[in-house]
Order: structure tokens, then sequence, then C-alpha cells
């Protein structure tokens, strides 16, 4: 365990006021006392600090320090502590906060190892206990040296496209695709946009606008009653943050939740309204799966990591495809969804048999392979035709692998190994280009980002 404190001077103004932005680049110096003595160049640099106020989920706010950790040194460190002490002018201590790495959505990573060369965000609330203006930050730092993890399989053929948390992803053709970084339960206007033109050696992406945002103005809510409270019938602007918001990439609708969870479609300009399944209130919807027919659909729901995984498959028309939710077998992996919507493959326990079913709308489930099953954060299988592709755990090692399963033949294919590993707090996603031939993989978290891959005939 390494230990260390530093000052750091601020801006001479009250705390309390809406944002201050820190003069100094703060260093969180994670070495041996010996080697502080020696003025030994720091290995985490704390950057781009700045204290904000931030909802404290009371319906108030909190104040905080917010920035930036970057691994400066040669080897990664874990369970990263910050303590944080406010002090007056006259060096008296007015407030304190205990800070830890987040990622994009504010989510604290406890168990998080941040190797040489990653950055990653921090949030450190500070409670004040004496009014007064704040001339200093105290900051105590604790970390872990932690022993050194490969940053990507060797044999992975996976193309690194971009870093950051990158969560949404559209291909607009063969060579090029739009991507989305932030927090994965953001809506897609709220998110860092950038096209990627894969057939480009030069300036290959570029900073963009989602081209659906056109569509979303005070008129589109209204005609939509995306923000409109289903019992009091009074207009609430903070239900677009939780609405899910998504124009479908295959055809001319939108997709979001209501206040009460129940899923609607509607024209562009929130017109055509149209109910898809009701009342799913009990449900937390995490995003929507795309099939390869224009305008399918299977929406995915469960809560946190290791939970099951409740589906169902629609049509943005506003056609059910499959059963209503409660009525569909859960999965313990998110379910790959079949070109036309009417299958699925998921992953369950069937009569003590573990492994990936393909899920008619009727009848019994097939069983397609018997495999051990990754959790809710692993990406849904994809299905084309007859080729399957399905991420699956590491046997050994660290990293997944990509698969492809062919149905005619009943036969698996390693493709090769991802570039990324998986824990429980990173979540991973993959999508086929439009004719198949390759394949995008998004992570968020700590080493997250996007690649993409040449697909071979399965």
């Amino acid at each position: 365990m390494y230990d260390c404190r530093q000052r750091a001077a601020l801006v001479p103004a009250p705390l309390h006021t809406a944002r201050i932005t820190a003069v100094t680049l703060l260093l969180l110096l994670l070495l041996p006392a010996s080697a502080i003595q020696a003025q030994s160049p720091p290995q985490l640099l704390l950057i781009n600090t700045e204290i904000a106020l931030q909802p404290d989920g009371f319906g108030g706010q909190r104040q905080v320090l917010l920035g930036d950790v970057f691994n400066h040194g040669r080897e990664p460190s874990a369970n990263i502590r910050i303590t944080v002490a406010a002090v007056n002018a006259d060096a008296e201590a007015i407030g304190e906060g205990i800070g830890y790495l987040v990622d994009a959505c504010g989510s604290v990573l406890l168990d998080a190892t941040l190797a040489p060369g990653q950055v990653q965000a921090f949030v450190a609330p500070i409670e004040l206990y004496s009014t007064g203006a704040v001339a200093d930050l105290e900051l105590h730092v604790q970390a872990e040296q932690s022993p050194p993890r490969p940053s990507a399989a060797a044999s992975s053929d996976f193309r690194r496209i971009a870093s950051g948390e990158v969560v949404q992803l559209e291909w607009e053709s063969e060579d090029s695709l739009i991507y989305g970084t932030g927090c994965e339960r953001a809506v897609f206007t709220e998110l860092d946009w950038r096209r990627y033109r894969l057939d480009f050696d030069k300036d290959a992406r570029q900073a963009i606008e989602h081209p659906d945002a056109q569509h979303v103005s005070p008129a589109m809510l209204e005609r939509s009653e995306l923000t409109l409270r289903t019992q009091a019938r009074d207009r609430d602007p903070t239900l677009y943050a939780s609405s899910q918001l998504r124009y479908a990439p295959t055809a001319r609708r939108a997709l979001y939740q209501s206040d009460l969870h129940s899923l609607y479609s509607s024209e562009p300009d929130g017109s055509y309204r149209r109910l898809i399944h009701p009342e799913l209130h009990r449900h937390s919807l995490r995003g929507y799966l795309w099939g390869r027919q224009p305008g399918v659909f299977l929406a995915y729901y469960f809560g946190a990591y290791g939970d099951p995984v409740r589906y169902f498959t629609a049509h943005v028309d506003g056609q059910m495809l499959s059963g209503w939710l409660e009525n569909m077998p859960a999965s313990q992996i998110v379910p790959g969804v079949a070109p036309d919507g009417y299958a699925t493959v998921a992953g369950r326990d069937e009569g003590g048999i573990s492994g990936y079913y393909w899920q008619g709308l009727y009848g019994a489930a097939e069983l397609l392979f018997e495999a051990e099953l990754p959790g809710n954060n692993y990406p849904a299988p994809l299905i084309t035709r007859d080729a399957i592709y399905i991420v699956r755990p590491p046997a050994t090692g660290t990293f997944p692998s990509l698969h492809c399963y062919s149905r005619s033949r009943r036969s698996l294919t390693l493709i090769t190994t991802l570039p990324v590993s998986l824990p429980p707090a990173t979540r991973a996603w993959t999508w086929l280009s439009p004719a198949g031939k390759r394949l995008a993989l998004a992570a968020n978290g700590i080493g997250g980002g996007l690649w993409w891959l040449e697909l071979d005939a399965c």
C-alpha cells in the first residue's frame, strides 16, 4: 500500500459557488516515502480537476471534486482512494470527502485497476462542516500496486478504432459507422458521437451530431407524450433522461418508454404514437437489439450483473412478434434476435444442461450446444441466416473469445480472441455490418473502446 499527501491551491473563492476550476495541476504521488523524498516522477496524475455541484439523490445538490486520474507510471494501480480535506486561509480544516474512480455513468469502480497509460474519471463528494472560503485542498491518496496484466490479447485480430466508453453504434455502410461514447443509460442525444470510415487512412474519425438528433424537439416530445406523467397528466422534462429514446436504424420509427416503462413507438416527429408493450415498471430496460430485417427489434431488461434477462421481440410499427415479456423464459445472457424476430438465441440451464438454446416463439427450446455461460455483461449473440456469432468466456486466461456456430452443420468454430477482458463492471456489445462481412465490438468501463474485425465465411 502506498500513501501520500499533497496540498493543492485553488482559486480563492467560496466552495459553495456553482463551479470553481483548479489553477494548478494536482499531482498524486503513488510512491514510497523514500521515493517522495528523492522527488521521483509521480506515477498518478490528477488532471482536468474542478469543483462542481451534482444531484445528491435526495432532491438537493452536493459539492464534489471532479477530475481524471492518469497512470503515468510503469505499474498498474489498484484500490485507488482519494481523501480530500478542504482548508481555509488559516490552514484550518473546514470540510472533507473521499473519492473513487467512476465510470461514465458515475458508478463507483471499487475493484478497478488502472493500467499504465490509462485515464479514468474520479468523483470526491465534499462536505463542509464550517463556513468560509476554501483556500487549499489537501489530498491524501492511497493505492496498491497491482501485478502487471496483459492489456490486450496477443492473438486477437480486432483492430482498434477508438478508446473511451463506447456504448452505442450504427453501421451506415460496409465502410462507415457512427459511434457514441458516454454513459450506457444516457439518451442517444447526450452521447458524444463520431463517424469512422474504415477505408480512410487519415482523418478517419469525425465528430458529428447524431443524424436523428434533428428530430428531437419540444414539439416532438409533446406529440409523443414522452415527458407526460401518466397518472398526473402533467409535463415533466426530467422523464426525457430515462426514456431510452432511440430511432430505429433500419426503419422510420422511434422507440421510447413512458414513466410506467410502457414501450411506445412513433413517427420521427412524435406523431402516430403506438403502444407496443404496457406497464413494465417492475423491469429495467437496458437496451434494444436490431434484427437484420427492417424494423425488427428485441428489448431486454435486467437490474444488475447476474440478474436474469427478460425480453420480448416486436416491430417498430407496433406489432408484437414474441409473447409478452412475463411469458418469455428468462435468459442468463442477453439473448440474440433472429433476423425476422420470431426466434432468439438464449442462454439457460434446462434439465441440468447449461448452454445456448434456439428459442422459438412456440414449443420447446432446441439446445444448440452445451457451454458455460457468461453473465449479462457479455454481448448478445448475432444471428444471420445460418451463422450465429457468440462471445464466450475464457476457459483459461483473461480474454473471452469470438466463435461462430453454423446451424446447418451444427458446428462451432473459434474465430479469434477479444482484445479486452470483460469483468462484471464492464459491458460489451457487438454489431454486424449490413453485408455481414465486418463485426464491431464496443466496451465501456476502464479499458473500454471500439474495435472492428474482418469476418470470413463461417
